[in-house]
């Protein structure tokens, strides 16, 4: 008789998971609940937009995609936001959306900038901005006020989240073709910055299956480096008192929680809570013991949230 964990090992395996990630799993969640998870990224998350104020007055846009037959629903606690019901047009290739009166975007997508909060007068940064759905979000709530500098290493993503924010009709943002390490050279200070960080994609499986198998443990610690590195130059071009929201779309917590435990013990910031629905991080994992302050972050996990996976973490710079 195979016993419960069996199980779960050889769904991971029929799934096509890499097995130290279903040890992991039951380690952070148990395995009933890892269960639960590998049986909710099997599924198809419905399609959300986000309207875009900076082009067409959102009401105006609901009327037009109404009028095509397109059933939308609000989503709780996200004014911008409509949950696609049901379209008999292409959601992501209309007439609406290619003049940028909407695009899509993933719900708990909207968390990270929605947290930050930037204000019409700030100057922001988003590092790694590509493809560029939270830049223009960060522009639509700072109604093309401010100044947002969108910072992209790769030259064609970075020709990608250009072509977006000029849809979308962003007029207050930068793109910048360049490494966020670098962040520095350009001799600015910040009010507010956005680190939505290159990470393992654990937490977006339901939509990229490809990352059961592709991202070892070798990469998640390659990623850690990456995260602390740029975590770290984003935190020293910040404004005493100035504001960071760090978030990635993984849920492992050297990714995570690791990561913000270095950055508590290294640099002047403090956690702030912040008011989304989610799980508390955690304080251990394997060998890892985390800073107790990582309890304040949260983790939008998939199966909890019904939506991609996110961690997120806001952070006050202190001097």
């Amino acid at each position: 008789m195979v016993n419960e964990s069996g199980d779960i090992h050889q769904l991971g395996k029929d799934l096509g998971y890499l097995p130290y990630m279903i040890d992991r799993y039951i380690t952070i969640f148990g395995e009933e609940e890892t269960k639960e998870l590998l049986q909710f990224n099997e599924t198809k998350l419905p399609k959300t937009i986000r309207l875009n104020s900076l082009k067409n007055p959102p009401e105006e846009t609901e009327k037009l995609l109404r009028k095509k037959q397109v059933v939308m629903e609000r989503v709780k606690n996200l004014p911008e936001a409509r949950r696609i019901i049901k379209s008999p047009i292409p959601i992501g290739a209309s007439e609406e959306y290619l003049n940028g009166y909407y695009t899509l975007q993933g719900e708990n997508s909207f968390y990270p900038t929605q947290i930050l909060n930037p204000k019409e007068e700030d100057l922001v940064a988003d590092l790694a901005a590509a493809p560029g759905g939270k830049t223009s979000h960060l522009a639509q709530l700072m109604k093309n006020n401010g100044t947002i500098i969108a910072t992209e290493i790769s030259t064609n993503r970075c020709r990608s989240l250009k072509s977006n924010l000029a849809r979308m009709g962003v007029e207050n943002t930068i793109t910048i073709n360049m490494d966020a390490n670098d962040i520095s050279l350009l001799d600015l200070k910040f009010d507010k910055i956005l680190l939505d960080a290159p990470c393992s994609g654990s937490g977006i499986i339901i939509s990229d299956p490809s990352r059961k198998s592709t991202k070892t443990s070798d990469d998640l610690l390659n990623y850690h480096e990456l995260q602390v590195s740029l975590l770290t130059n984003a935190i020293d071009v910040l404004k005493p008192q100035g504001e960071i929201v760090y978030s990635t779309c993984s849920l492992e917590p050297e990714e995570n929680e690791l990561v913000i435990t270095k950055i508590l013990d290294s640099k002047p910031v403090k956690i702030e809570e912040i008011g989304v629905f989610g799980e508390n991080g955690l304080l251990k994992f394997q060998n890892y013991n985390f800073n107790p302050e990582v309890v304040k972050a949260k983790h939008l996990y998939p199966h909890k949230s019904c939506g991609e996976g996110f961690f997120i973490v806001k952070m006050v710079k202190q001097k």
